[in-house]
C-alpha cells in the first residue's frame, strides 16, 4: 500500500532582499499504517521538504486553518 494524499496547500512565500516569490506546496499525507504526516515544502529553491508527524486532531486544524490555500484531493497516491 502507499502513502495518499489528502490535501495540498499551495502559497507564496516572498523573498524581499531578491525581489522574487517562490510558490510553496505543503502536503498533507495518510500512511498505510494509519498514521499522519505533513511533508512542508521547501522554503526556498532547492531546500529540503521537512516531514512531521500529525495527530488526526491536528490534520483538522490544518485542513480549517488558511483553508483558501487547501486544494483539496480525493485520492492521490504518492
Amino acid at each position: 500500500m502507499q502513502d495518499i494524499t489528502i490535501a495540498t496547500r499551495i502559497f507564496d512565500n516572498p523573498d524581499p532582499a531578491r525581489g522574487i516569490t517562490h510558490e510553496v506546496k505543503d502536503r498533507m499525507v495518510r500512511k498505510p499504517c494509519g498514521s499522519f504526516y505533513l511533508i512542508e515544502g521547501p522554503e526556498k529553491p532547492g531546500g529540503l521538504e521537512v516531514v512531521k508527524p500529525y495527530s488526526l486532531q491536528a490534520v483538522y486544524s490544518w485542513l480549517q486553518d488558511l483553508p483558501w490555500q487547501i486544494e483539496r484531493t480525493v485520492v492521490s497516491c504518492a
